[in-house]
């Protein structure tokens, strides 16, 4: 069994002159990055297996989100990588198909449409009624009937837990 948390950045600035790669988080989102060990937790109080890798996009709203999930998780490896920014669905399970095998669980922190479409990738038909968006901060934990990361499925996993 492989656990995957889906985790949409924390609400960021409208704008940046650096461009939207560059945008901070906002005080809301800052607020929001701050509660989010906490639902981790109540996941893998509900059965989750804690995170071994931390996979977030390069955008800078992305990092701070992942950082902030990371310092509570201080064994979980934190991976910033380029590709998550502009990922669809199909590229994100590719990913995820490469993370080392001994990690049991593993977090993706990115941007939409890609996460809401990840997670009905994921999961079974019969669940995805329950996540009809994905707001900013949204957490999804979903349990998927996988031995190898290698091996991941689409359409196969059971929703854990769905903040907000």
């Amino acid at each position: 069994m492989k656990h995957v948390y889906v985790l949409r950045h924390a609400k960021a600035v409208p704008d940046d002159p650096g461009g939207d790669h560059a945008r901070p988080l906002a005080a809301k989102g800052r607020r929001q990055a701050a509660d989010l060990p906490a639902a981790v937790a109540a996941a893998e109080d509900a059965g989750a297996k804690p995170p071994a890798v931390i996979l977030t996009s390069s955008a800078v709203r992305a990092r701070q989100t992942a950082e902030a999930v990371a310092g509570a998780h201080p064994a979980a490896r934190l991976l910033v990588e380029g590709g998550l920014y502009q990922a669809d669905a199909d590229d994100i399970v590719d990913r995820l198909r490469l993370v080392d095998e001994d990690a049991a669980a593993a977090m993706v922190v990115g941007h939409n449409p890609a996460l809401l479409d990840l997670v009905l990738l994921l999961l079974e038909p019969a669940e995805r009624a329950a996540v009809d968006r994905f707001p900013t901060a949204a957490l999804a934990v979903v349990a998927l009937p996988a031995e190898r990361w290698a091996r991941l499925g689409t359409a196969t996993g059971h929703l854990i837990r769905l903040t907000p």
